[in-house]
């Protein structure tokens, strides 16, 4: 699977997570692919390109993209892990996470309609892949694959919601982040509790 756009980007040193997916296809296309990751991208690096815009808001827009990109990997992860976890823990965290991260999910929606940039409505065809990877695994490793890529994820959310909060150059996407920060952080650490549960299975 290819992993070079799963760690295209960052604001900071650290790395993006673009590992997920939804079972349906994005409508949107750019460049003749069928993404809608890259199609959002494409149309946000438009609309900069006939602005006067700084490296900052570059990267606020990538945020957003990224963000919502993570937000429909945990959501669509914790429908699985509700479904089709064997450990109750992991299924008790994955309906958790996936009311909070649908609460984050309208959030991020509603901020880019303000700020006038584009956000995938659906995950590309990399991260659906990677979505039916962790699909495809049957009892006991199921609870573990889901679990290590919400892990990742989170921490990555984690991470880069702490350095916008900071470095955001939006005051709007700014406070946004450090809004969401808090709830980010705690519930990376309940995907980790999770996480030590599933490893202990056989």
């Amino acid at each position: 699977m290819p992993a070079s756009r799963y760690f295209s980007w960052a604001p900071r040193p650290q790395r993006w997570l673009l590992v997920a997916g939804l079972p349906l296809v994005a409508a949107c296309s750019s460049g003749g692919s069928n993404d809608a990751v890259d199609a959002a991208m494409a149309q946000n690096e438009k609309k900069i390109d006939t602005a006067d815009i700084t490296k900052k808001q570059e990267a606020d827009a990538e945020f957003l993209v990224k963000s919502t990109s993570n937000a429909l990997l945990e959501v669509e992860l914790g429908k699985l892990a509700q479904a089709r976890a064997t450990a109750p823990a992991v299924r008790s965290y994955g309906a958790q996470l996936l009311q909070k991260r649908l609460e984050l999910l309208g959030a991020l929606r509603v901020l880019a309609g303000a700020k006038g940039l584009a956000v995938p409505p659906a995950l590309g065809q990399d991260e659906q892949e990677a979505y039916h990877e962790a699909a495809t695994q049957a009892g006991t490793q199921l609870d573990k694959h889901v679990m290590a890529l919400l892990v990742k994820a989170q921490k990555q959310d984690e991470d880069n919601f702490e350095d916008m909060s900071d470095d955001g150059y939006d005051g709007d996407i700014r406070g946004f982040a450090a809004k969401f920060h808090g709830p980010v952080q705690e519930q990376l650490d309940g995907a980790k509790a999770a996480a030590d549960v599933a490893d202990a299975l056989p």
